[in-house]
């Protein structure tokens, strides 16, 4: 057999002795299936971590979620034979009802149907990586059990000590010595304070790096936008509470994991496709050359003011961003010509058009208080997500 066989056969054998000895889910501390609990009580290691980690999955792709399930349907409940799903197929009793494991099994349908549905090269990877999490799991800690199920240490009989004889000497062997007093406990010397691994330190420490080595490379590669540097930044800090739930430490990196996920998730739903840019745009064009065909930012605010261009010609101009505000002022007597949309979320108002929700357009000409003639201008206003509004006067 060649190493590589010998290395899958491992990792085989591995995964197999994990199924054998899975987690069990308790009854009491759990937040919900009690799946997190379970394995933290598995593998000794801290219940927040674990449910950390499913957030984390749940929202990077939404893998969290139909692996929770799993979770749920496959581990057995404190005080049960066999899982869910295998009472389900006969192989023992659970005290999970038939209707529940049902309810259970038809959720992951759509649980499934919207993690492949996201991007099935990243899901196919968080997967994979949450499966060596698993093999790690059982290969370092595999050998630990909870409190609970550790055998009673033995019980070591004590022979009663003779009766008026001092502590030194139980059994009465030296009678001669009885009148003497009590020897002095020696004085211990203290502890010393075991020192903690610095995993924290050393994480942000690596994430500090990831932030400068990608705002230089931002510069040549333009794959390193903010969302993208936010995904290198979540994967160092989850492999350092991984790191920590083996040796210890790195808890705290917990309070700046949650945010960066909440902020990564959002940006991922919104979907820039190029570099991100920040901040507001104002511009005031005093003629129809002076206005430009496009005016684009990632987030922020578009302000376009058009009303002191000339009261004759024609213009055609377009206003889009991926989150923020978008506002065009018209002058009062100009022919106008537009389309607004929100494609993922927004609230429009365009010429008392209007319309609110998700994946909305309104469209329409308005040729002002005098009727057709003067100025024409012709507008696109996008957002993904966003308020758009066209005003007159």
């Amino acid at each position: 057999m060649s190493g590589t066989e010998k290395a899958m056969q491992g990792v085989a054998d591995t995964l197999r002795e994990f199924w054998a000895h899975r987690p069990v889910r308790p009854r009491a501390g759990r937040k919900l299936g009690g799946v997190a609990t379970g394995i933290a009580l598995r593998y000794q290691i801290d219940p927040v971590i674990v449910r950390i980690a499913f957030v984390a999955l749940a929202l990077s792709g939404g893998v969290g979620l139909p692996m929770y399930l799993a979770g749920w349907l496959l581990l057995p409940e404190e005080g049960d034979e066999v899982s869910p799903l295998e009472s389900l197929l006969g192989k023992g009793g659970s005290s999970t009802s038939q209707a529940q494991t049902v309810l259970l099994g038809f959720l992951m349908f759509p649980a499934l149907a919207f993690t492949f549905g996201s991007g099935g090269f990243q899901v196919i990877a968080t997967i994979a990586a949450s499966v060596a999490c698993i093999y790690l799991l059982q290969k370092n800690r595999g050998h630990l059990a909870p409190a609970s199920t550790l055998p009673e240490a033995p019980v070591t009989p004590v022979t009663p000590p003779v009766p008026g004889a001092p502590a030194w000497d139980p059994l009465g062997a030296a009678p001669f010595a009885w009148d003497l007093p009590e020897p002095a406990p020696r004085p211990q010397p203290p502890a010393p304070r075991p020192r903690k691994p610095r995993v924290g330190a050393v994480t942000l420490g690596v994430a500090t790096l990831v932030v400068a080595a990608s705002a230089i490379a931002g510069a040549w590669v333009p794959w390193f936008t903010v969302p993208h540097v936010i995904g290198l930044v979540i994967a160092v800090l989850a492999a350092g509470l991984l790191v920590g739930s083996f040796v210890g430490g790195g808890r705290g990196l917990i309070w700046l994991l949650v945010p960066l996920s909440v902020a990564g998730f959002g940006l991922t739903s919104v979907g820039f496709d190029g570099p991100l840019d920040l901040g507001n745009v104002e511009a005031t064009p005093k003629s129809l050359a002076d206005v430009k065909t496009r005016y684009e930012l990632g987030v922020g605010s578009v302000k376009l003011d058009l009303r002191e261009l000339p009261d004759s010609g024609s213009v055609k101009t377009a206003l889009e961003a991926d989150l923020g505000e978008l506002v065009v002022h018209v002058p009062k007597d100009a022919d106008v010509t537009f389309r607004c949309e929100a494609e993922s979320l927004g609230e429009l108002d365009c010429l008392d058009r209007k319309a609110d929700g998700g994946g909305v357009q309104v469209d329409g000409t308005d040729l002002g208080d005098d009727g057709e003639g003067g100025l024409k201008i012709d507008l696109d206003v996008l957002t993904n997500v966003g308020e758009v509004r066209v005003l007159r006067g």
